[in-house]
């Protein structure tokens, strides 16, 4: 089981959560729960969002990039598509730099900085290690 599994159980059981509590709670089907508990599937960004605010806790904690609580104030999550401009351009990374330099798919970045969409829990880790932030920086929940 991944850490994220492991976090994911801990923080049910804190709650008193069942699969089936959590799923209506997230609007999600229970089976959703069942293969993010298994480690079969990662949550969507929407998910995941869901996931932070119901237990107040940090991204990179959950994730297990992070041993140890964070005591920082957590803030509500912007647009990612805001969020991912200002962390390029708070780093001087162009999105040109990120496709040539970094392998950033040209196509998922459009989609990401145009809020089409929003990046797997998996390709945040991958970005905040490309522009050396923490997932909660990356998507706002630190400042």
């Amino acid at each position: 089981m991944s850490n994220f599994s492991n976090r994911l159980k801990e923080y049910m059981e804190e709650q008193g959560l069942t699969q089936a509590s959590l799923a209506n709670i997230l609007n999600i089907e229970r089976s959703n729960i069942s293969e993010f508990l298994s480690g079969k599937h990662t949550p969507s960004y929407e998910v995941f969002i869901g996931l932070l605010y119901q237990f107040n806790c940090s991204a990179d904690y959950l994730l297990g990039c992070q041993e140890l609580h964070t005591e920082e104030i957590l803030h509500t999550v912007p647009p990612f598509s805001e969020r991912l401009r200002y962390v390029l351009d708070f780093r001087g990374i162009s999105q040109s730099k990120l496709i040539k330099e970094y392998h950033v798919p040209s196509a998922s970045l459009y989609k990401w900085v145009s809020g089409k969409s929003q990046p797997s829990t998996d390709t945040l880790i991958k970005l905040a290690n490309i522009l050396e932030c923490s997932v909660d920086f990356l998507i706002g929940r630190v400042r």
